[in-house]
């Protein structure tokens, strides 16, 4: 049975392998947990069930998003004074801003070069309210985190320039207030945003006070 079980998993050819290596795995495994070999059963149902929860090029699968508990980052006296504030939740570093009125948070570094957004300057895009990376300004929305540029149709020489999006390339994270408490919850999103590249220890910003 095991030569057998050597010769089915020799692919045919490269392009072939993952297609039999996902058919053969799950379906062997199954059937020799049935046979019940022993002190084996356990770890073979462990093997299948770790298999099967992963993609064909070897990495594990979320089967949810994650969802993050909300943290307590400051009070809202405080930073309607100072109109944003930096903070680490879950591991990950926030800039939090209060603009007219309302709050936003989104990762510290900017999605283009890991420029520090807390110190950048908010300005007005097309009417949109933006947090201008203080490194190569670009221009971030507080809202959805888009990155806006302008555009001009280069057939037409007296066309004016145009606000356009590229996206979301900032990830944002929600703000709520209780009891005069800011609290920030991560985005539990599972697309992958440029922020999120920058949004590691390596490139960490807020200094430690120890």
């Amino acid at each position: 049975m095991l030569k057998c079980f050597r010769n089915c998993l020799r692919p045919s050819s490269l392009r072939t392998l993952p297609l039999q290596y996902g058919i053969l795995f799950p379906q062997l495994l199954v059937c020799l947990v049935h046979l019940h070999f022993g002190h084996f059963s356990s770890a073979l149902i462990s093997v299948t069930s770790f298999y099967l929860s992963m993609n064909l090029d070897g990495s594990a699968q979320d089967p949810e998003k994650r969802e993050y508990s909300s943290v307590c980052v400051g009070r809202e006296d405080d930073i309607k004074k100072s109109e944003r504030m930096t903070a680490v939740v879950h591991d990950r570093e926030v800039v939090i801003f209060y603009h007219k009125g309302e709050y936003h948070a989104m990762d510290i570094r900017c999605y283009h070069s890991g420029g520090p957004l807390h110190l950048g300057d908010i300005e007005d895009f097309d009417g949109r309210p933006c947090i201008v990376c203080p490194w190569h300004k670009y221009k971030i929305t507080l809202a959805t985190g888009e990155g806006l540029y302008q555009s001009i149709n280069p057939k037409d020489p007296s066309a004016k320039p145009k606000w356009c999006s590229k996206g979301v390339k900032q990830r944002i994270h929600t703000v709520t207030v209780d009891n005069g408490n800011i609290y920030v919850t991560l985005s539990s999103e599972p697309f992958k945003c440029d922020s999120d590249f920058y949004a590691t220890g390596d490139f960490k910003v807020i200094k430690s006070s120890s």
